[in-house]
Protein backbone atom coordinates (compact mmCIF):
# COMPACT_ATOMS: atom_id res chain seq x y z
CA UNK A 1 0.00 0.00 0.00
CA UNK A 2 2.95 2.36 0.63
CA UNK A 3 4.24 1.85 -2.92
CA UNK A 4 1.31 3.56 -4.64
CA UNK A 5 1.83 7.00 -6.15
CA UNK A 6 -0.21 9.49 -8.14
CA UNK A 7 1.07 12.20 -10.48
CA UNK A 8 -0.33 15.70 -10.99
CA UNK A 9 -2.76 14.41 -13.60
CA UNK A 10 -4.17 11.83 -11.19
CA UNK A 11 -2.53 8.86 -12.90
CA UNK A 12 -1.81 6.08 -10.38
CA UNK A 13 1.60 4.41 -10.49
CA UNK A 14 1.97 0.95 -8.97
CA UNK A 15 5.69 0.06 -9.17
CA UNK A 16 5.35 -3.28 -7.38
CA UNK A 17 2.49 -4.38 -9.61
CA UNK A 18 0.46 -5.50 -6.62
CA UNK A 19 -0.14 -2.35 -4.60
CA UNK A 20 -3.60 -1.73 -5.99
CA UNK A 21 -4.71 -5.28 -5.26
CA UNK A 22 -3.28 -5.02 -1.73
CA UNK A 23 -5.19 -1.79 -1.15
CA UNK A 24 -8.43 -3.27 -2.45
CA UNK A 25 -8.14 -6.37 -0.27
CA UNK A 26 -6.74 -4.62 2.80
CA UNK A 27 -3.46 -6.53 2.77
CA UNK A 28 -0.50 -4.87 4.52
CA UNK A 29 2.96 -6.08 3.50
CA UNK A 30 6.50 -4.77 3.43
CA UNK A 31 7.83 -3.53 0.09
CA UNK A 32 10.49 -5.91 -1.16
CA UNK A 33 12.44 -7.88 1.43
CA UNK A 34 10.82 -7.39 4.84
CA UNK A 35 14.01 -7.91 6.84
CA UNK A 36 15.84 -5.30 4.79
CA UNK A 37 13.08 -2.76 5.27
CA UNK A 38 13.04 -3.36 9.03
CA UNK A 39 16.80 -3.00 9.40
CA UNK A 40 16.60 0.35 7.62
CA UNK A 41 14.37 1.60 10.44
CA UNK A 42 13.25 -0.64 13.30
CA UNK A 43 10.22 1.59 13.85
CA UNK A 44 8.74 -0.22 10.85
CA UNK A 45 8.04 -3.12 13.19
CA UNK A 46 5.54 -0.99 15.08
CA UNK A 47 4.28 0.57 11.89
CA UNK A 48 3.57 -2.88 10.45
CA UNK A 49 1.12 -3.43 13.30
CA UNK A 50 -0.22 0.13 13.22
CA UNK A 51 -1.01 -0.08 9.49
CA UNK A 52 -2.66 -3.46 10.05
CA UNK A 53 -4.75 -1.96 12.87
CA UNK A 54 -6.02 0.81 10.61
CA UNK A 55 -6.20 -0.70 7.14
CA UNK A 56 -6.02 -4.50 7.13
CA UNK A 57 -9.03 -6.61 6.26
CA UNK A 58 -7.19 -9.92 6.38
CA UNK A 59 -4.82 -11.78 8.70
CA UNK A 60 -1.37 -10.35 9.34
CA UNK A 61 1.08 -11.17 6.56
CA UNK A 62 3.04 -14.25 7.80
CA UNK A 63 6.32 -13.19 6.19
CA UNK A 64 6.10 -9.71 7.61
CA UNK A 65 5.18 -11.07 11.04
CA UNK A 66 8.16 -13.45 11.00
CA UNK A 67 10.53 -10.67 9.96
CA UNK A 68 9.27 -8.55 12.87
CA UNK A 69 9.83 -11.47 15.24
CA UNK A 70 13.35 -12.06 13.93
CA UNK A 71 14.35 -8.43 14.50
CA UNK A 72 12.35 -7.56 17.62
CA UNK A 73 15.55 -6.69 19.52
CA UNK A 74 15.95 -3.72 17.19
CA UNK A 75 13.14 -1.99 19.08
CA UNK A 76 15.65 -1.34 21.86
CA UNK A 77 17.48 1.11 19.61
CA UNK A 78 14.47 3.38 19.08
CA UNK A 79 13.83 6.60 20.95
CA UNK A 80 11.01 6.33 23.45
CA UNK A 81 9.28 9.32 21.87
CA UNK A 82 8.92 7.49 18.55
CA UNK A 83 7.56 4.39 20.31
CA UNK A 84 4.97 6.41 22.24
CA UNK A 85 3.81 8.21 19.11
CA UNK A 86 3.24 4.90 17.28
CA UNK A 87 1.43 3.33 20.24
CA UNK A 88 -1.08 6.17 20.44
CA UNK A 89 -1.75 5.96 16.73
CA UNK A 90 -2.12 2.18 16.81
CA UNK A 91 -4.54 2.16 19.74
CA UNK A 92 -6.52 4.97 18.16
CA UNK A 93 -7.59 2.66 15.32
CA UNK A 94 -11.26 1.60 15.21
CA UNK A 95 -10.43 -2.05 15.86
CA UNK A 96 -6.78 -2.88 16.67
CA UNK A 97 -7.48 -6.25 18.30
CA UNK A 98 -5.81 -8.44 15.69
CA UNK A 99 -2.77 -6.18 15.49
CA UNK A 100 -2.41 -6.09 19.28
CA UNK A 101 -2.64 -9.86 19.48
CA UNK A 102 0.04 -10.14 16.79
CA UNK A 103 2.32 -7.80 18.73
CA UNK A 104 1.84 -9.87 21.86
CA UNK A 105 2.41 -13.17 20.07
CA UNK A 106 5.93 -12.28 18.94
CA UNK A 107 6.86 -10.28 22.06
CA UNK A 108 6.80 -6.88 20.40
CA UNK A 109 4.37 -5.68 23.05
CA UNK A 110 6.43 -7.13 25.91
CA UNK A 111 9.64 -5.63 24.52
CA UNK A 112 8.41 -2.15 23.66
CA UNK A 113 5.51 -1.79 26.12
CA UNK A 114 6.06 -4.02 29.15
CA UNK A 115 3.78 -1.89 31.32
CA UNK A 116 0.76 -2.53 29.07
CA UNK A 117 0.21 -6.06 30.32
CA UNK A 118 -3.44 -6.00 31.43
CA UNK A 119 -4.52 -7.86 28.33
CA UNK A 120 -7.88 -9.12 29.69
CA UNK A 121 -9.17 -5.64 30.50
CA UNK A 122 -7.90 -4.11 27.27
CA UNK A 123 -9.45 -6.91 25.24
CA UNK A 124 -12.74 -6.58 27.13
CA UNK A 125 -12.79 -2.84 26.48
CA UNK A 126 -12.13 -3.26 22.76
CA UNK A 127 -14.79 -5.97 22.56
CA UNK A 128 -17.31 -3.59 24.12
CA UNK A 129 -16.39 -0.82 21.72
CA UNK A 130 -16.71 -3.11 18.72
CA UNK A 131 -19.92 -4.86 19.80
CA UNK A 132 -21.76 -1.70 20.87
CA UNK A 133 -20.17 0.73 18.36
CA UNK A 134 -18.86 2.98 21.14
CA UNK A 135 -16.53 5.93 20.49
CA UNK A 136 -12.89 4.94 20.93
CA UNK A 137 -10.10 6.81 22.68
CA UNK A 138 -6.47 5.70 22.55
CA UNK A 139 -5.70 7.01 26.04
CA UNK A 140 -8.63 5.14 27.58
CA UNK A 141 -7.35 1.96 25.96
CA UNK A 142 -3.84 2.59 27.25
CA UNK A 143 -5.24 3.09 30.75
CA UNK A 144 -7.14 -0.19 30.40
CA UNK A 145 -3.92 -2.00 29.48
CA UNK A 146 -2.16 -0.75 32.62
CA UNK A 147 -2.49 -2.52 35.95
CA UNK A 148 -2.63 0.47 38.30
CA UNK A 149 -1.43 3.99 38.99
CA UNK A 150 2.14 2.88 39.66
CA UNK A 151 2.40 1.22 36.24
CA UNK A 152 0.96 4.39 34.70
CA UNK A 153 3.69 6.43 36.37
CA UNK A 154 6.34 3.95 35.27
CA UNK A 155 5.15 4.08 31.65
CA UNK A 156 5.06 7.88 31.80
CA UNK A 157 8.64 8.09 33.06
CA UNK A 158 10.05 5.58 30.62
CA UNK A 159 8.34 6.87 27.48
CA UNK A 160 8.53 10.54 28.55
CA UNK A 161 4.82 11.27 28.38
CA UNK A 162 3.64 14.83 28.80
CA UNK A 163 2.42 15.86 32.26
CA UNK A 164 -1.11 16.03 30.88
CA UNK A 165 -0.91 12.48 29.49
CA UNK A 166 0.59 11.14 32.73
CA UNK A 167 -2.05 12.85 34.87
CA UNK A 168 -4.85 11.49 32.72
CA UNK A 169 -3.64 7.88 32.99
CA UNK A 170 -3.09 8.18 36.74
CA UNK A 171 -6.56 9.69 37.22
CA UNK A 172 -8.19 6.98 35.11
CA UNK A 173 -6.71 4.29 37.34
CA UNK A 174 -7.63 5.85 40.68
CA UNK A 175 -9.81 4.01 43.18
CA UNK A 176 -10.86 6.87 45.46
CA UNK A 177 -14.36 7.00 43.93
CA UNK A 178 -16.32 3.79 43.51
CA UNK A 179 -17.81 3.47 40.03
CA UNK A 180 -20.79 1.13 39.57
CA UNK A 181 -23.42 0.65 36.89
CA UNK A 182 -26.18 1.49 39.38
CA UNK A 183 -24.92 4.93 40.46
CA UNK A 184 -27.71 7.43 41.06
CA UNK A 185 -27.77 10.78 39.29
CA UNK A 186 -26.60 12.46 42.48
CA UNK A 187 -23.70 10.01 42.85
CA UNK A 188 -22.72 10.53 39.23
CA UNK A 189 -22.69 14.29 39.59
CA UNK A 190 -20.64 14.12 42.79
CA UNK A 191 -18.11 11.85 41.10
CA UNK A 192 -17.86 14.07 38.03
CA UNK A 193 -17.43 17.15 40.20
CA UNK A 194 -14.58 15.50 42.08
CA UNK A 195 -12.83 13.77 39.19
CA UNK A 196 -13.68 15.89 36.15
CA UNK A 197 -15.60 14.70 33.09
CA UNK A 198 -12.68 13.01 31.34
CA UNK A 199 -11.42 11.04 34.32
CA UNK A 200 -14.97 9.99 35.21
CA UNK A 201 -15.58 8.71 31.67
CA UNK A 202 -12.27 6.82 31.66
CA UNK A 203 -13.09 5.16 34.98
CA UNK A 204 -16.57 4.24 33.77
CA UNK A 205 -15.14 2.58 30.66
CA UNK A 206 -12.54 0.66 32.68
CA UNK A 207 -15.12 -0.44 35.25
CA UNK A 208 -17.50 -1.47 32.49
CA UNK A 209 -14.80 -3.53 30.79
CA UNK A 210 -13.87 -5.20 34.07
CA UNK A 211 -17.50 -6.11 34.82
CA UNK A 212 -18.32 -7.65 31.44
CA UNK A 213 -21.09 -6.72 29.03
CA UNK A 214 -23.92 -6.88 31.59
CA UNK A 215 -26.07 -3.82 32.22
CA UNK A 216 -24.88 -2.17 29.00
CA UNK A 217 -27.72 0.36 29.05
CA UNK A 218 -26.81 1.57 32.53
CA UNK A 219 -23.10 1.84 31.71
CA UNK A 220 -23.87 3.68 28.48
CA UNK A 221 -25.98 6.17 30.44
CA UNK A 222 -23.01 6.88 32.71
CA UNK A 223 -20.82 7.58 29.69
CA UNK A 224 -23.44 9.90 28.24
CA UNK A 225 -23.77 11.76 31.53
CA UNK A 226 -20.00 12.21 31.68
CA UNK A 227 -20.12 13.91 28.29
CA UNK A 228 -23.22 16.06 28.87
CA UNK A 229 -23.12 17.33 32.45
CA UNK A 230 -20.94 20.35 33.16
CA UNK A 231 -19.98 20.64 36.83
CA UNK A 232 -21.15 23.99 38.24
CA UNK A 233 -18.95 26.43 40.12
CA UNK A 234 -19.57 27.04 43.80
CA UNK A 235 -21.44 30.39 43.97
CA UNK A 236 -19.27 31.75 46.77
CA UNK A 237 -16.09 33.82 46.89
CA UNK A 238 -13.47 34.53 49.49
CA UNK A 239 -14.52 38.17 49.54
CA UNK A 240 -18.06 37.14 50.48
CA UNK A 241 -16.74 35.02 53.33
CA UNK A 242 -14.71 37.95 54.67
CA UNK A 243 -17.76 40.19 54.28
CA UNK A 244 -19.54 37.80 56.67
CA UNK A 245 -17.05 38.82 59.36
CA UNK A 246 -14.26 36.24 58.86
CA UNK A 247 -10.78 37.82 58.82
CA UNK A 248 -8.38 36.99 55.99
CA UNK A 249 -6.41 33.83 56.73
CA UNK A 250 -6.77 30.05 57.04
CA UNK A 251 -10.35 30.27 58.33
CA UNK A 252 -11.52 31.55 54.96
CA UNK A 253 -10.39 28.33 53.28
CA UNK A 254 -11.87 26.16 56.02
CA UNK A 255 -15.27 27.83 55.73
CA UNK A 256 -15.14 27.65 51.94
CA UNK A 257 -14.57 23.89 52.09
CA UNK A 258 -17.32 23.34 54.66
CA UNK A 259 -19.85 25.31 52.62
CA UNK A 260 -18.74 23.48 49.48
CA UNK A 261 -19.23 20.09 51.19
CA UNK A 262 -22.76 21.11 52.15
CA UNK A 263 -23.42 22.37 48.60
CA UNK A 264 -22.24 19.08 47.08
CA UNK A 265 -24.33 17.03 49.53
CA UNK A 266 -27.34 19.14 48.57
CA UNK A 267 -26.74 18.24 44.90
CA UNK A 268 -25.34 21.60 43.74
CA UNK A 269 -28.33 23.90 44.31
CA UNK A 270 -28.35 26.96 42.07
CA UNK A 271 -29.56 29.16 44.90
CA UNK A 272 -27.25 31.95 45.99
CA UNK A 273 -29.43 32.87 48.96
CA UNK A 274 -29.22 29.34 50.38
CA UNK A 275 -25.45 29.36 50.00
CA UNK A 276 -25.16 32.69 51.81
CA UNK A 277 -27.43 31.45 54.61
CA UNK A 278 -25.23 28.38 54.97
CA UNK A 279 -22.15 30.61 55.00
CA UNK A 280 -23.62 32.67 57.85
CA UNK A 281 -24.39 29.55 59.86
CA UNK A 282 -20.90 28.12 59.38
CA UNK A 283 -19.24 31.46 60.13
CA UNK A 284 -21.28 31.86 63.31
CA UNK A 285 -20.29 28.39 64.41
CA UNK A 286 -16.60 29.19 63.97
CA UNK A 287 -16.65 32.60 65.59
Amino acid sequence: MNALYADAQGQIHDPTGGGLDDARTGRVIFIGDAATRIKEDYLRILRFFRFNAWYARSVLDPQGLQACADHVAGLDTLSVERIWKEVKKLLGAPDPRAAWEGMSAIEVRARALPELNNTPRLRALMDLEADLMLPVDAMTRIAAALEDQESAKALSRRLKLSNEERDRLVAALGEDVKITSYMSLREMRRAIYKLGNEAFRDRVMLSWAASGNDKAQAWRALVAHAMMWTPPKLPLTGDEIMAAGIPAGPKVGLIMREVEDWWIDADFPDDKLSVIERLKAVAQGMS
